[in-house]
């Protein structure tokens, strides 16, 4: 894999190579592999080198070029550069010249902008795996298998097929319905129980409540109902979920709890992030407060966007753990879901999140995260169907190089010497 990586790399250095993938473009013939360096190499060159090259491979494909945004009108290239005898070739007047060259950059620069306008979706829209896919679609959630488990050691796989009541656990029935949806109900009578519902990689579930709440779980992601514990205790989510509330108010509040936190909310839809010793918030509509496990203080966020975070530290010195409670960083509500939609549109946001929100979709790890550029940004788009090697060329293609060993990526500088001493075969780092 990583021997591959290195041939096309080298390729795109060779003008050729380039002109071969540009005129691919222009018939619309480009795999997805070619499809990545295409891009790639639109950052090697200059954009006068690459207008220089576009506009060769114009004058080279003549009248194979297909329909295009100018109506079917193409210049005649042939006439207007060699002319139709040596005579006239020799006495071509400066007039021609100049029309030459403006027919060839009005011809690269239309079909540049049309170009531009539907690069980050023709592979997705047009020929990829997100075929007939809106930007706006949500991701279809028939096609999830889900893991569902109850007491210490049971549980069973859910698969796509099945519907209706998929399982009974004391006073808790799950159903399953057509669309895809899981519906959690209490029957009066019946001894306690919980349940554990679990996403696996590149899975997503949506469960319903008895009194409307919706919490739709990304990626490996867990979402634990015991309705006979304390209320703080009763839902409990790790990994990241979105959640709606129907839209009259209610006069009993929800109440989620996190590893290191929790969020409470009468009314409104908002977004959450469980991690080990993180809890991120987000408001979407309504209200809500994050509370933290270790402190009294609460955080109200009651704006559209609106976001607070609950981080918890270990002082080296006695081991003791404390959590800081504060306002983050207003957020565009399309960023924070773009992870339920079936074409993702990233526009300009941090690589780092970028590169944990891919991370939790396909299951791969990260050796360091300190090792991101910071400051460093993307904009791209990635079908939920896509493998993750287009992620990875996404990533290269904003300019950061990354290395792959057995599931696990790293962006550290010296894991590049590691790979070198294998001559190209994956290493493990220790």
């Amino acid at each position: 894999m990583y021997s591959t990586r290195l041939s096309y790399k080298a390729m795109i250095y060779e003008r050729e190579y380039v002109k071969a993938l540009i005129r691919k473009k222009i018939l619309e013939t480009l795999s997805a592999q070619e499809w990545a360096e295409y891009q790639a190499s639109q950052r090697i060159y200059t954009d006068e080198e690459f207008d220089e090259m576009f506009a060769e491979t114009l004058l080279e494909i003549g009248d194979e070029l297909p329909a295009n945004p100018l109506g079917g009108w193409k210049p005649d290239f042939k006439r207007i550069c060699k002319g139709d005898s040596p005579t006239e070739k020799r006495h071509r007047s400066q007039w021609w010249q100049v029309a030459a060259a403006f027919a060839i950059v009005g011809m690269v620069a239309v079909w540049a902008f049309y170009h531009y306008q539907i690069d980050q979706q023709q592979y997705n829209f047009l020929h990829g795996p997100c075929f007939g896919l809106t930007s706006d679609a949500e991701i279809s959630l028939t096609e999830s298998v889900v893991f569902l488990r109850w007491g210490d050691t049971l549980g069973r796989k859910i698969e796509r097929g099945e519907r209706g009541l998929v399982l009974r656990q004391g006073n808790i029935q799950v159903f399953k319905t057509d669309d895809g949806m899981f519906q959690l109900r209490q029957r009066n009578g019946e001894p306690g129980g919980g349940i554990v519902l679990e996403t696996g990689t590149q899975q997503q579930a949506l469960v319903e409540f008895s009194d409307g709440t919706r919490i739709r779980l990304n990626a490996q992601s867990t979402l634990q109902y015991a309705p006979e514990k304390p209320k703080t205790e009763q839902i409990q989510v790790q990994g990241e979920v979105y959640v709606q509330r129907p839209e009259q108010y209610h006069m009993d509040s929800l109440v989620i709890a996190t590893n290191n936190g929790f969020v409470s909310s009468f009314s409104g839809d908002f977004a959450l992030l469980s991690q080990k010793n993180v809890t991120r918030a987000a408001a979407l509509s309504g209200e809500l407060t994050l509370h933290a496990n270790s402190r009294k203080e609460t955080l109200q966020l009651d704006c559209y966007g609106a976001q607070g975070t609950v981080a918890r530290f270990v002082n080296k010195t006695n081991g003791e753990e404390k959590d800081s409670l504060q306002y983050g960083v207003r957020k565009d509500p399309e960023t924070l879901l773009s992870w339920t939609k079936a074409v993702r549109s990233y526009q300009d946001i941090p690589l780092r999140e970028f590169v944990g929100q891919m991370s939790r979709w396909y299951g791969f790890q990260v050796k360091d995260y300190n090792c991101l550029p910071a400051d460093k940004r993307i904009t791209t788009t990635v079908c939920y169907r896509n493998d993750r090697e287009a992620v990875f060329a996404a990533i290269r293609e904003a300019g950061v190089v990354l290395y792959e060993s057995k599931g696990m990526i790293s962006f550290c500088p010296e894991d590049a010497e590691v790979t070198k001493k294998t001559e190209g075969r994956l290493a493990w780092w220790e």
